[in-house]
This record gives structure tokens, C-alpha cells and sequence, in this order.
């Protein structure tokens, strides 16, 4: 028997397969031509006079790329949060600067205008929003936004409370930010999405720690308190979450958060250390796989928390790009050497 394959999808239709085959006796029938071109089935895909689909021929699909060939790169916005009030209840989110510094060295690496923000609070944080949602990006390839915070339901928290995430993504609409309309607008939340750890599917030796955060000299591993994400419809968004929705995020004190960590050595690896005449045709798509991968494969290294022994991470991201998306050095940063080809990372 041979095998077969079935993608499931979320939403209406999910689990829907659409199925095609020829019945009858074996004889055609040459004045019959009509029906070699049509299947008769009703919604359900079950026989009945309900109407016909006509079958049409298929061509290879084409997706084209977004242009890259404006005058600027465009704005990368940070905001850093390691500091919260302590009426929020959030502890500080130590080895999140490295995190920060990481984000900036590949953003500005990319050729992206980087603006910085550390702990900044909730109205500080929507009218820095405010600010680039008004900004004129008509000479700009597209726009980056990450955010490293604490989180709660369908929120994240400014220094001092939390904000709607829909509400800071929604100002980047097309009918809001006309001069970003057709353009990639790409949102990183590094943060958790819940309460939960992810459980391996092998037996794991190490732990994570999720007790007090302080100043060491030791790596330890901490959680970040976190979202379930509403999110906006919309073209040309791409939403990368550190973690899966409902989920632990992991972050060493240290050495900064697994996803950070990841993205770094997977950016660095694919475009911005592999010279021009090597460097492959990636998808910011793939890249983000490749990252996905990484963390994935990862096990806890160091805690204070029984229950969180031996737990995991599983990050996502979520995609209504239209075209694919190619981002290389743009103002000639210079590689320094190669480390992995795409598919080291899948292997």
C-alpha cells in the first residue's frame, strides 16, 4: 500500500482533503468529452447534481521576491525590558542585554537603522510605536520590530503594565502605514506564551531553573512569564515567537535566551558570514526553520526546579508574507567565514 500524506492547517476547513479520481465501466465514450473535463460531486464530495467542478490545468506556482532595492534598509526597533515595577509582580529578566546586543549587531550587519530602547514603560512604548506607524518608510525595503519583555495573555509588558499586542501590531496595517503597504513588516516577541514546559520525547539529563533571578557569575536558566498573542489579519506581517503558544521561553542569564542565541548563530552562519559568490538564495522563512530546528533540539543545562528538569522548547512563527522575503547585507558588511550550509541545519 502506498503511503500518503495529509497537511493539517488550522481553522475552517482543517482535515478537509480534496480528492480526484475516474469511475465507471472502462469505456469512454468519445461524443462524452464534456464529462473527461468535469466531476460530478456535491460539497461533500460525495456524487449528486449539486454542480460541477471543472478541473483546470496547473502550472508550477511562481512566488516572486519583495523588493529589496530601496534606498534604505529601513528601521529596526529593540525594545529591551530586563527592569519591571513591582506592582507588575515580574522578576528582572537577567542576560536579556545580551540578547539586545545580539539583535542589534545582525540588524545593523543587515544594513537596518537600529533604534535601542531599554526599559521603557507602557506609554512610552505606544507612542514609540506611534512614531514609526507615522514614519515615512517610502524609500525603505521593509520593517523590523523585537521586543524582549515579560508577557501575559494576548499582551506584553511594558515596565509598568502590560499592552494589547494587537494593538501595537494593528498601527502597521496597510490602511494605517500606507508607505509600508506591500512591504515585510516582522515582529519578534521573545517572551512566553504560557505556563507550560515542553515535554521531550527522549529522556533528558539536564534542568532549567525558574526560581529567583540574580547576578552571577554561573550560567543559569531562566523563564520569561508570557503571551498568547491576538493576532491582526493583515498582508505582508511575519510573526516569530520564541516559543509555542502556551509554552515556557528559556533564557540564560549568561549567554541570553536559546531563541536570540539561535537566530544569531543561524543569521551569522547562512547570509552575514558567507561570502557573496557563496552565499546561498535563503528565505527569511528558512532561516527561521533553521532556528526552530536548533531550539528545538536543545536540552535544558542548568536548574533549581525539579519540575522543570529535563523540559525543552519549540518556537514558531507565523506567516502572511505574499512573496519571499531575501535578506542580505546591504551596505557592504564584510563576511568573515562560513560555517554551515541550509542544510547543516536540517540534518
Amino acid at each position: 500500500m502506498a503511503e500518503s500524506s495529509v497537511d493539517m492547517v488550522d481553522g475552517p476547513g482543517a482535515g478537509q482533503v480534496l480528492m480526484k479520481g475516474i469511475s465507471g465501466d472502462g469505456n469512454k465514450n468519445n461524443n462524452n468529452k464534456e464529462l473527461e473535463n468535469k466531476v460530478d460531486v456535491d460539497a461533500r464530495g460525495s456524487s449528486g447534481d449539486s454542480g460541477f467542478f471543472t478541473k483546470r490545468k496547473t502550472t508550477p506556482s511562481c512566488v516572486s521576491h519583495y523588493k529589496m532595492d530601496f534606498q534604505n534598509r529601513g528601521y529596526a526597533v529593540i525594545v529591551n525590558n530586563e527592569n519591571f515595577h513591582w506592582s507588575t509582580g515580574m522578576n528582572k529578566r537577567v542576560g536579556t542585554d545580551i540578547d539586545a546586543r545580539n539583535l542589534q549587531m545582525i540588524f545593523t550587519r543587515l544594513g537596518f537603522e537600529v533604534d535601542m530602547q531599554k526599559d521603557i514603560k507602557c506609554i512610552a512604548l505606544h507612542e514609540l510605536i506611534d512614531k514609526y506607524a507615522k514614519e515615512d518608510h517610502s524609500n525603505s525595503d521593509c520593517f523590523m520590530f523585537a521586543i524582549l519583555s515579560h508577557g501575559d495573555n494576548g499582551c506584553i509588558y511594558g515596565t509598568d503594565g502590560t499592552i494589547r499586542i494587537k494593538q501595537l501590531v494593528d498601527k502597521f496595517r496597510g490602511d494605517k502605514c500606507p508607505s509600508l503597504a506591500g512591504k515585510p513588516k516582522i515582529f519578534m516577541f521573545q517572551a512566553c506564551r504560557g505556563m507550560e514546559y515542553e515535554i521531550p520525547v527522549s529522556p533528558a539529563v539536564d534542568v532549567v531553573d525558574a526560581g529567583q533571578e540574580g547576578d552571577s557569575d554561573e550560567n543559569v536558566l531562566c523563564v520569561d512569564s508570557g503571551p498568547v498573542p491576538t493576532l491582526p489579519c493583515g498582508s505582508d506581517f511575519l510573526f516569530c515567537y520564541s516559543v509555542a503558544e502556551g509554552f515556557y521561553s528559556f533564557r540564560d542569564t549568561l549567554f541570553g535566551s536559546w531563541y536570540i542565541q539561535e537566530f544569531t548563530d543561524v543569521m551569522e552562519s547562512l547570509v552575514l558570514d558567507v561570502p557573496d559568490a557563496k552565499r546561498e538564495v535563503v528565505d527569511f522563512c528558512d532561516v527561521m526553520t533553521a532556528v526552530n530546528r536548533k531550539v528545538a533540539s536543545r536540552h535544558v543545562s542548568r536548574s533549581s526546579s525539579v519540575n522543570a528538569r529535563g523540559k525543552k522548547q519549540m518556537p514558531c512563527y507565523l506567516s502572511m508574507f505574499t512573496k519571499k522575503l531575501v535578506l542580505v547585507p546591504k551596505n557592504g558588511d564584510r563576511p568573515h567565514k562560513k560555517k554551515h550550509g541550509l542544510l547543516d541545519f536540517f540534518v
